[in-house]
């Protein structure tokens, strides 16, 4: 049976679920009583105030820094994976050239084309005049439309 077929179980118990969301809802309503503490309480408010206008700036900058070190650390993190990454297909490589290029010598190349039989004179005239216009590029010859079937009776 093949890996992805099979059914993983949830790692995380029950028990653990029940009491995040429990979680959820205690920060939920700790939120909810602060923000009307803020808005109903003078005292409340002023101290809020004071605390966070006044250090706004250096709020500002931890917060920056740390946004800018995580990225840093983040980009750091992938080069890694890339350079691991690029070391093992290089090893790897050899070994499959050359049943890749048995596979890529097989499919068609998009430089071969398609020959339609023209049924009148005017698609041969304009494919002639497209060619001799541009030698380089090879255009597909147009393909006039189809003839009605004829009817049986």
């Amino acid at each position: 049976m093949s890996p992805s077929a099979t059914v993983q179980k949830s790692v995380t118990p029950e028990s653990v679920k029940a009491l995040m969301i429990i979680e959820a809802i205690v920060i939920a309503f700790f939120s909810f009583w602060l923000s009307n503490e803020y808005v109903y309480n003078v005292y409340f408010r002023i101290y809020i105030d004071s605390v966070f206008i006044e250090h706004f700036t250096t709020y500002t900058i931890a917060l920056g820094l740390g946004i800018g070190l995580a990225g840093t650390a983040a980009a750091a993190a992938l080069y890694k994976n890339l350079r691991e990454a690029k070391l093992k297909l290089e090893s790897f490589a050899p070994k499959i050239r050359g049943s890749v290029e048995k596979m890529l010598a097989s499919v068609p190349s998009m430089e071969q084309q398609i020959v339609v039989p023209p049924t009148g004179n005017a698609p041969i005239v304009i494919a002639q005049l497209a060619q001799e216009a541009s030698p380089t590029a090879n255009p597909i010859p147009p393909v006039s439309p189809a003839q009605p079937a004829e009817e049986q009776k």
